[in-house]
Formats: C-alpha cells, sequence, structure tokens
C-alpha cells in the first residue's frame, strides 16, 4: 500500500494577520472620523439657528435666566409679533413688501437678461465674445462696494434716486449668473444640436427660444436661486439709493438695531418697545424665506450643480 506523503505547507506569517487587521481597521478609523467631522459641522452649524428659532419665544427675562435652548411661550412670541408691528406704525410690513417687490423684479430681470447673455457667450460665436466674457468675470471679482458710488450718480442722473427702480435695474447685473449660464451653454449641450437647428433654417432666436431654452430649466432653476438669495439680503445699495419709507427687511433689521434700548441705552423711551426679542423675531422673518427656498429648491439647485460639474470635467 501506497503511502502518501503529506503536503509540505509554508510556514506561516506571525505577521500576516496584524497587517490584515491593521488594513481592515484603517478605512474604518477614516470613516468615523468623518463622520464625527461631519456631525460635529452639522451641530456647530445648527445651534446658532435653533437657538434663535427657541429665543423667539421668551421675553427679555427668560432670555438672561432660562437655558439657552429652552422654549418660551407662544403668548410671548405673540406679544413680541405685536411691539414690532407698533414700531413706526407698522414699518415691519412696509419692509417685508418692500423686500418682496425688489426681490421679484430684482429676479425677473436678473433671469430675463442672464440667460440670453449666457447663451450667447457659450454658444455664439461674435467678435466681442472674449473680452464680454473676461469682463463679466472682471465683475464677478469686484467688490459692490467699489461700484456704489459709479451706480449711485448713474441713478441720479436718471432721476431714480428714491425709486425702487433704482436698486432693481442694478440688480439685474449678475456678472456670476451669466458666467454658470456659459458654462451650461458651452458644456451642457453639445455645439452640434445647436448646429443642427441653424442648417435646418432656424434663426440665432430661434435656436435659443426652441431649442436651448426648453434645455435650461436647471441653470435657470440656479440662476434664479442664486439671485433670490442675493437679492432678499441685499443691504448696501437699497440703503444708498432708497428713502426709509421704501427700505426692505435687511434694511430695516438695522434700524431696528440702532433704535434698541438694549443695544443704545441712550435711546429715547419712545422705541423701548423693541427690544432683543423684536430684533430676534425680525431677524428669523428675514431669514426663513431664505431657508424654506434652499428646502424646496435643492433638488433643482444640486441637478443643476452637478450639470456645472460635468460640463467643467469634460
Amino acid at each position: 500500500m501506497l503511502r502518501t506523503r503529506p503536503r509540505s505547507s509554508a510556514p506561516a506569517d506571525p505577521d500576516a494577520s496584524p497587517r490584515r487587521h491593521r488594513r481592515a481597521a484603517g478605512p474604518e478609523l477614516a470613516r468615523a472620523f468623518a463622520w464625527l467631522a461631519l456631525i460635529g459641522w452639522a451641530v456647530f452649524a445648527v445651534m446658532p439657528i435653533a437657538w434663535l428659532l427657541l429665543a423667539a419665544t421668551k421675553d427679555r427675562t427668560q432670555l438672561a435666566t432660562d437655558p439657552p435652548f429652552s422654549f418660551g411661550s407662544w403668548q410671548t412670541l405673540t406679544s413680541s409679533w405685536q411691539d414690532l408691528r407698533q414700531f413706526n406704525d407698522g414699518a415691519i410690513v412696509d419692509w417685508i413688501w418692500n423686500t418682496v417687490i425688489l426681490t421679484a423684479g430684482g429676479v425677473a430681470l436678473t433671469v430675463a437678461a442672464t440667460i440670453p447673455a449666457g447663451y450667447a457667450l457659450g454658444a455664439c460665436n461674435f467678435r466681442l465674445r472674449k473680452p464680454l466674457l473676461v469682463l463679466s468675470l472682471v465683475l464677478m471679482l469686484m467688490p459692490t462696494a467699489a461700484l456704489a458710488l459709479p451706480l449711485f450718480l448713474q441713478m441720479s442722473a436718471l432721476g431714480l434716486v428714491g425709486d425702487r427702480l433704482a436698486v432693481i435695474l442694478p440688480m439685474s447685473v449678475f456678472p456670476f449668473g451669466v458666467y454658470l449660464a456659459f458654462i451650461y451653454f458651452s458644456t451642457t449641450i453639445s455645439r452640434d444640436t445647436y448646429d443642427a437647428a441653424r442648417m435646418d433654417g432656424c434663426s440665432e432666436w430661434q435656436v435659443f427660444w426652441r431649442i436651448a431654452l426648453p434645455l435650461s430649466w436647471p441653470i435657470t432653476a440656479l440662476v434664479t436661486f442664486f439671485a433670490f438669495f442675493r437679492n432678499w439680503n441685499d443691504f448696501f445699495l437699497p440703503f444708498i439709493m432708497l428713502g426709509s419709507d421704501k427700505y426692505p427687511l435687511p434694511v430695516g433689521l438695522a434700524t431696528l438695531a440702532e433704535v434698541s434700548r438694549v443695544l443704545n441705552p441712550g435711546t429715547s423711551d419712545a422705541v423701548s418697545s423693541v427690544g432683543v426679542p423684536e430684533l430676534i423675531l425680525a431677524t428669523i422673518i428675514t431669514m426663513v424665506p431664505v431657508l424654506v427656498a434652499v428646502i424646496v429648491a435643492q433638488r433643482t439647485i444640486l441637478k443643476g450643480a452637478s450639470l456645472l460639474g460635468g460640463g467643467l470635467r469634460g
């Protein structure tokens, strides 16, 4: 009977198992660290908003004595709103209305001017195309304060200072939106699509209206969101162009802070009803529309951003 030789095996490496364990533990530690960093960042970002929302339900005494993240009462919130309504005979309502008018008018003009401009720069060839693109980049990088005096002189020459158009017309110039639309029309939509429409006899306006515009809803939504965010929070331009009866919410909020006795003890008793709870409530009124817009439009914003990112990579 034949005996089989036992198969020789290589000696086991005593360090192999620890190495495998270290290789497996490395990604797990990195993932855990990433999650901890994200959770820490989220808590850091959400805590001020949570405090602001809860602080609006407290009066001055509760703000000083109660825990920071405790809830006050709905009655206190209603009382703060009534005090806010009494300031300057309901100026807060006028500020809200002015903000809606300025934002809606500015966004409408911005989209109407930005999308065609981005199409012209991204899909058409003409002599001044590159200089105009460079000009849009320069304007995008230029601080707003640098253009304040020229814009004021321009609106003054047109006789528009004190009119809402003095704010709405400059708002329609949105170089950042033009650049986003330029990237979209030059990368996301194929040049062959434009050329095929031109070969079929379409004019440049027909190519834009019938081909490019129906395909441009992601970039239109993205530009609309950024324009809304910019116009709703604009402070400097309305402050220098408009009178107090046409101030929007950001300028009105600064006015409240200026006349508050808590922040300015020398203020007269005539405006003593404006305190920290009223300022907090006015701040929430100013920021809530932007938060709602972000929540509602987040999918569209992400889709538009992803299309732009794919175009840049391509």
